[in-house]
């Protein structure tokens, strides 16, 4: 009888799904746990610059952290399963080429420039994983990008993000000029991450895999030569050899 098929559940993108369930979690806890706590806005979005309800405060260490954690502070539902959209398909196969380590790297230098980006220009707080987003999209071109080719999915994706984000930015304070240019903060902070990614972690797994593929292919080779339907394995021996025939017979 043939045994049944079992199925398992395989973790493959821990990076990616474990910030979406970060960002729902804390997305819930401020809006039913906690309502008059205010949680994202005093500890999950970027302060803004000079004029901002909230500036940015240099003597404070809490400050320095909101330039990391505000990726993971969402103002509504629809802006966290927006992001949530485009993190959870594009993040698994930016794992899955580039390692996990390496794509958290890429969310810390991207979180870290877009903060650091509202802080300096945009006079109001920032918060929400757009740029992360945005970053994802990027990876994914690269590739097309590096064989002079672009993908027209991959442009219409990288539209429909910025869209999106442009119609959430109105729906929060009205499109205004620091709405928009909240959005290409986020897209500057998705450029940096996404170059530096490119330039750090691929060029380590390729000369990784192509060095194991060296090697095997050496060890092939090396057993191939030694197999004894090689003439090369019987060396100089004669055929007469004393020493390996031991009788003859005559036909």
């Amino acid at each position: 009888m043939a045994s049944k098929k079992s199925f398992k559940l395989n973790f493959d993108a821990c990076v990616s799904i474990c910030f979406c369930v970060a960002a729902l979690v804390i997305f819930f806890i401020d809006n039913f746990a906690l309502k008059n706590a205010s949680l994202v806005q005093k500890f999950f979005s970027a302060p803004g610059a000079k004029g901002a309800p909230t500036p940015f405060n240099f003597s404070s260490p809490a400050d320095y952290l909101r330039l990391f954690f505000f990726v993971f502070g969402n103002e509504s539902f629809l802006q966290v399963l927006f992001s949530c959209a485009f993190i959870l398909p594009f993040g698994a196969l930016m794992e899955e080429r580039y390692g996990s380590p390496a794509v958290a790297f890429m969310i810390v230098i991207c979180a870290f420039v877009s903060g650091v980006l509202n802080a300096c220009l945009v006079p109001q707080s920032l918060c929400g994983a757009a740029s992360v987003a945005i970053m994802l999209i990027l990876l994914s071109s690269i590739t097309s990008i590096a064989k002079n080719e672009i993908h027209l999915s991959s442009l219409l994706t990288l539209a429909l993000c910025l869209g999106g984000n442009l119609y959430l930015c109105a729906q929060k304070n009205g499109l205004n000029r620091f709405g928009v240019i909240s959005v290409f903060v986020q897209l500057a902070g998705a450029l940096c991450a996404s170059m530096a990614g490119f330039l750090t972690a691929p060029k380590t797994k390729r000369t990784a895999s192509a060095s194991s593929a060296s090697s095997a292919s050496e060890r092939l080779k090396e057993i191939d030569n030694e197999s004894p339907r090689k003439k090369s394995f019987w060396g100089n021996k004669k055929a007469d050899d004393e020493t390996t025939v031991i009788g003859s017979i005559n036909i």
